[in-house]
């Protein structure tokens, strides 16, 4: 048991995307790691509705993933953590999170954002961001669905 996927979708836990990932990976818990939503009940409710049963969803801010990383706890289960954008997941890496692969799924459109892999956009500060995390050992890799080719980073940045 342990990380079986980490993904930056700024959706969070929803439909059919996440469904395939629970069932490509056969997840058994969904951690995320958002300081805002950690401190909103309401949304962590509906968040929680939104899993499928059977999931265990668990939300935390950074510093208690981290905690719980160091503690063993992501090793009980088939662990999925999911981040809402690339700041929080880099600020989780900064922290100590440690992270061998992160899958990035959709981050949202907006002014100067490009899409670089099927509806996956892009802007220049993200695309730093992760730059700098793969130079601290982070393998970035851009997926929607398990059925849809996986691209690397290298090759998303180029397309901007």
């Amino acid at each position: 048991m342990s990380i079986e996927l980490t993904r930056v979708d700024f959706r969070l836990i929803h439909g059919q995307v996440i469904t395939r990932w629970l069932t490509q990976c056969q997840i058994t818990e969904i951690v995320t790691i958002d300081t805002a939503l950690s401190k909103d009940a309401f949304m962590q409710e509906v968040f929680k509705m939104a899993a499928p049963k059977g999931v265990k969803i668990t939300i935390v801010d950074i510093d208690k993933a981290v905690e719980l990383q160091k503690n063993g706890a992501f090793e009980k289960n088939r662990v999925m953590l999911l981040f809402k954008g690339v700041d929080e997941l880099s600020k989780a890496v900064a922290a100590g999170l440690k992270l061998e692969k992160v899958q990035i799924g959709g981050l949202g459109g907006g002014p100067g954002r490009k899409a670089v892999n099927n509806a996956i956009t892009l802007d220049r500060k993200d695309a730093d961001t992760l730059l700098d995390l793969e130079k601290k050992g982070v393998e970035i890799y851009f997926q929607t669905t398990p059925d849809y080719p996986s691209e690397t980073l290298q090759k998303a940045v180029s397309k901007l």
